[in-house]
C-alpha cells in the first residue's frame, strides 16, 4: 500500500474506533486491530494515540469546511442556501464527527482544547463573513453578525448534541428543513411591535 493510502487507512480506522469507544476507552491496539496492521506500522505514521486523534479531528474539521459552497448571485439564492444548510448538517450529524468534535475533543488536554477553540473561532469567522455577504445581497437582516453567527452555530450544534445524549438525533434532512424554516420565516408570529 502506498504511504498516503496507509495513512488514510489508519485515520479511517482511528475515526471509527474513537467514534465507537470515545477517546479515553480507545487504544492503539484497537486502532491497529481495526486497520489490520502491525503496531510498528501505526508508529511509522503516528507517534501516539493523541497524535492520531488530533489528525482525525483535523480531518473532521476539514470535512466540515469543505462542504460549504459560496453563493452564486447569478443563480437562485434560496436553493443554494438550503443546499449549504443541508451539507453542513450532514457533516455535523455524522456520528463520528458529532461525537468526536462535540464531546470527545473537549477536555482531553490543552492541545485538544486549543484545537476546538480554533475550530469554533474559524467557524464563527466564516459564518460571520457569509452573513455580511448576505446583508450586502439583501437577504440577511441587520444585526450583530458575530453574535448571529454564534447563534446559528448553536442551532446546528445543540440539536445534534442533545439528540446524541437522548439517543434520538434528528436526521440531517429534518434538521436542515427546520433550520431553513426557522431562518427564512422566523419563530415568533403575530406579535405586535
Amino acid at each position: 500500500m502506498e504511504p498516503e493510502d496507509r495513512r488514510s487507512q489508519l485515520l479511517d480506522s482511528a475515526r471509527q474506533v474513537f467514534a465507537e469507544k470515545g477517546y479515553h476507552r480507545a487504544s492503539v491496539a484497537d486502532i491497529i486491530r481495526e486497520a489490520g496492521v502491525a503496531r510498528g506500522t501505526f508508529y511509522n505514521y503516528f507517534e501516539s494515540k493523541r497524535a492520531v486523534f488530533q489528525a482525525v479531528l483535523e480531518g473532521i474539521m476539514d470535512d466540515i469546511w469543505s462542504v460549504v459552497v459560496p453563493i452564486d448571485v447569478g443563480q437562485p439564492i434560496e436553493a443554494q442556501v438550503r443546499l449549504n444548510i443541508a451539507r453542513i448538517v450532514e457533516a455535523v450529524v455524522d456520528p463520528a464527527a458529532s461525537r468526536l468534535l462535540l464531546t470527545e475533543a473537549v477536555g482531553i488536554d490543552a492541545e485538544g482544547d486549543a484545537a476546538v477553540r480554533d475550530f469554533y473561532a474559524r467557524a464563527t469567522d466564516r459564518v460571520q463573513l457569509a452573513l455580511v455577504r448576505g446583508q450586502r445581497m439583501g437577504v440577511v437582516a441587520d444585526g450583530d453578525m458575530r453574535l448571529v453567527a454564534r447563534c446559528l452555530m448553536g442551532l446546528v450544534k445543540e440539536p445534534v448534541f442533545q439528540g446524541r445524549l437522548a439517543g434520538e438525533a434528528p436526521t440531517p434532512k429534518e434538521l436542515a428543513d427546520e433550520l431553513f424554516r426557522l431562518l427564512s420565516g422566523g419563530l415568533l408570529v403575530g406579535l405586535k411591535g
